[in-house]
């Protein structure tokens, strides 16, 4: 653990000096330690440290309290410190961003709405660690279009209505512009050629109209799905429920709204196999036949259950140890468009959507995702609308939990 001699001052929210002295200043991967030469020490998780901003001579960290600490007259020690202390910062908080099980392809220092900032490119997501600003993740699977605009020299990524602004790469402009662009395409193509394997009956036109309306990580109605092929419903249901699971799933249909069902898949990339990043543990990946070992998928559904503002979330391959049941006020497609979302940021791990607050907060091994839920506000949301959740002991216990959930 490095250690540096320098001075710092701890600020309220207004300002004002609560504690200031010379110090020692030590930090490993989670935790920084500030040690004064009188009074109390000073210790903070680096992933509840919302802002990192450095100057000439001084660093300030701001907590997500609001309070700030700033960091001085280390001497000659400066430089070291700062960029060792960032780096710490960085790594900490694409853990707490739940993005550390994912493969990385590569970083690149740049700027992000004219902030200097590190961007990583993960096989999946892109991960924006800025500083004077707030780190967040976009998953690759929802970027509409890459582009470079000569006039400003910038990559624009556009996500819907959202454009995100990426400069100052200087010469490593047109590497990560391939860079991204390849992992973009690496993943569209996986896509592309697992739903192929998947549903061999539909046409190249069709298969690109599905890519589209159903890219990984998305759920969509089954009724649209339909429109691109009327088999495709019934062939999706039938590949992607498993036989143990098929009895909670048709008990879940004839409960729902009829025509409202949704459904969206990811596939199980290798890393994530080797991680149990699509569930709690490795139990919860999808099961893997001889048929589609080279990308195993992992499906859902969520089933809004009629005369309530309630939809049920099904995960119906692999061990699917549990039913989950969230509120969703209509417009129920963009409710479920949001908990997809929440979802999908948190690559599908169900703890950090079902664990009460006080777990998250009192239990070190899930404290990440108590800072998770401070970043990311689509996991906020998410645990928000969580209403419980019905595990698959047997049909019948199911079914007396399921009964029980709150509407």
């Amino acid at each position: 653990m490095p250690s540096y001699s320098g001075k710092f001052q701890y600020l309220d929210e207004a300002g004002a000096v609560l504690q200031q002295a010379p110090c020692q200043v030590s930090f490993d991967q989670e935790t920084c330690t500030i040690t004064p030469s009188s009074g109390l020490p000073l210790s903070f998780d680096l992933g509840d440290v919302d802002r990192v901003a450095p100057a000439e001579w001084e660093l300030e960290l701001t907590l997500h309290t609001g309070r700030r600490i700033q960091l001085r007259q280390f001497g000659p020690a400066f430089g070291r410190i700062t960029e060792e202390l960032i780096a710490a910062w960085r790594d900490r908080t694409v853990r707490c961003l739940l993005l550390e099980d994912l493969e990385e392809v590569a970083r690149f220092n740049g700027s992000v709405a004219g902030m200097p900032a590190e961007i990583r490119i993960y096989g999946s997501n892109l991960a924006v660690l800025p500083l004077g600003g707030t780190a967040f993740q976009w998953r690759l699977a929802e970027i509409d279009s890459i582009a470079f605009e000569e006039a400003t020299y910038q990559i624009s990524l556009q996500r819907g209505a959202e454009r995100m602004l990426i400069g100052k790469l200087a010469k490593k402009t047109d590497e990560f512009l391939a860079t991204l662009r390849e992992t973009h395409e690496k993943l569209r193509r996986q896509a592309a050629e697992a739903l192929h394997q998947t549903f061999p009956f539909l046409t190249p036109d069709q298969l690109q109209r599905l890519i589209t309306l159903m890219p990984e990580g998305r759920s969509v109605s089954l009724p649209a799905l339909a429109t691109v092929h009327p088999r495709l419903p019934d062939a999706l249901i039938a590949r992607a429920v498993d036989e143990s699971l098929k009895p909670y799933f048709d008990s879940l249909r004839a409960r729902a709204s009829a025509g409202s069902l949704m459904t969206g898949f990811k596939f199980v990339r290798p890393d994530e196999a080797k991680s149990g990043g699509a569930g709690d543990s490795p139990g919860d990946l999808p099961a893997q036949s001889a048929d589609d070992q080279a990308q195993p998928f992992f499906f859902w559904f969520f089933l809004p259950l009629a005369g309530k503002n309630v939809v049920a979330w099904e995960a119906t391959v692999g061990s699917g140890r549990a039913t989950y049941f969230f509120r969703a006020a209509p417009p129920v497609e963009e409710a479920i468009s949001r908990l997809t979302r929440g979802l999908a940021l948190v690559n599908f791990r169900r703890e950090p959507v079902y664990l009460p607050d006080d777990s998250l907060e009192q239990q070190p091994r899930f404290h990440r995702y108590a800072i998770g839920c401070r970043k990311l506000p689509e996991l906020r949301a998410l645990r928000q609308a969580y209403l419980g959740r019905a595990i698959h002991s047997s049909l019948e216990e199911w079914e007396q939990q399921v009964n029980s959930q709150p509407s």
